[in-house]
């Protein structure tokens, strides 16, 4: 998110999809992009990812109090009961994440972001694995431009236009922690992917190229929260400031066969739910014209209090550029799959060669 990336004096049209994509790409780590024809569906079914903890998994975890499950309803509801419950359940799950010892999630996310006034628009996808290991945290993330067209012709694509903004905009980067007290960040750009990278993100293979990246820098955990825009913990999920007043409506619903529960939310924009996500989505763009259209938020919840699933869907709007000349929209999409189960997971560790970061 902090990266700096240089822009190529290109032609007004350029530049408008780059200035947007650029703002997709160091705010959101997810979008709802096309996906590329060589890319293989995802595997969700190895490394125990949706499968439920195993009760050496969750030790110190806090389990759901029944009690405070008062209201339930298989539709979005305004009742305050309902949406007390649903803030109840995913707050309780994201500060799971920073007591239990061991999880890991699998993301996947795409975007498209649209230069409204010059009828431009573009798609980015994303990738993303995490593992928590003790007060250890690993991150790599990888995202790829996957077209570029003019709105509403996205079969169309713009060849000169994809390969501009892929050189600019595609990246790699991975963040370490192995103490909770120091992150570590390496960041590249498109030199570090290959044609394969986001298809082979989910295997074995090698994906991303460090020796073609940024030297590694580290920063203290508490300014790198603050740079990443974390509420409470570096283990968190969302920085979203949920509670029954700032939901417009909410659905929670017993999945009896699974033991866990299904949340939605609808977020209300204009509480103070999103201020972290607008100050981010502000700085990168450069702009203070920038408003969420909507939030959505669906999640999983498991009876031991963890995350299943996490899905989040999301649009911003707004003026950047000179005099605010660019108009510009994103919608973005973002999913993640959790596992807590160490012993099963066995793609799913953080590498035992760590020296990169030293």
């Amino acid at each position: 998110m902090t990266k700096n990336r240089k822009f190529l004096a290109l032609a007004a049209q350029i530049v408008a999809v780059l200035a947007v994509l650029v703002t997709l790409s160091l705010c959101f780590v997810g979008c709802n992009g096309d996906v590329d024809p060589d890319a293989p569906p995802v595997d969700f079914n190895r490394d125990d990812l949706g499968r439920v903890p195993e009760e050496a998994s969750i030790q110190g975890v806090t389990a759901i109090d029944g009690a405070q499950v008062t209201a339930t309803s298989a539709e979005l509801s305004t009742d305050e009961a309902v949406k007390a419950t649903a803030a109840y359940l995913f707050n309780l799950a994201n500060a799971n994440l920073e007591k239990v010892d061991y999880y890991a999630n699998y993301a996947v996310g795409g975007g498209t972001a649209n230069v409204t006034n010059l009828n431009m628009a573009g798609d980015m996808k994303v990738r993303e694995v995490r593992i928590k290991d003790g007060a250890a945290m690993y991150m790599v993330t990888l995202g790829r431009v996957t077209n570029g067209y003019l709105t509403g012709n996205s079969s169309k694509p713009v060849s000169f236009i994809i390969g501009i903004c892929r050189g600019i905009l595609d990246y790699g980067n991975r963040k370490y922690t192995p103490d909770g007290k120091t992150m570590y960040v390496q960041e590249g750009g498109s030199g570090c992917l290959d044609e394969t990278s986001v298809a082979n993100f989910f295997t074995d293979k090698p994906y991303i190229n460090w020796d073609k990246c940024d030297d590694v820098r580290s920063e203290s955990i508490e300014d790198f929260m603050k740079n990443e825009y974390y509420r409470n913990h570096y283990f968190e999920t969302n920085s979203s400031l949920i509670n029954a007043k700032n939901l417009v409506s909410a659905s929670v619903v017993r999945d009896d066969e699974l033991d866990c529960y299904n949340i939605e939310m609808t977020v209300d924009v204009n509480s103070d739910a999103l201020e972290l996500a607008t100050e981010s989505t502000r700085e990168s763009a450069g702009s203070d014209d920038i408003v969420f259209a909507y939030q959505t938020i669906k999640c999983q919840v498991w009876d031991c209090g963890l995350f299943r699933t996490y899905e989040t869907a999301d649009s911003w709007e707004g003026s950047m550029g000179p005099g605010g000349m660019l108009k510009g929209s994103t919608s973005n999409e973002w999913t993640k799959y959790f596992t807590y189960n160490k012993e099963n997971a066995p793609g799913l560790q953080i590498p035992t060669d760590m020296t990169w970061y030293k």
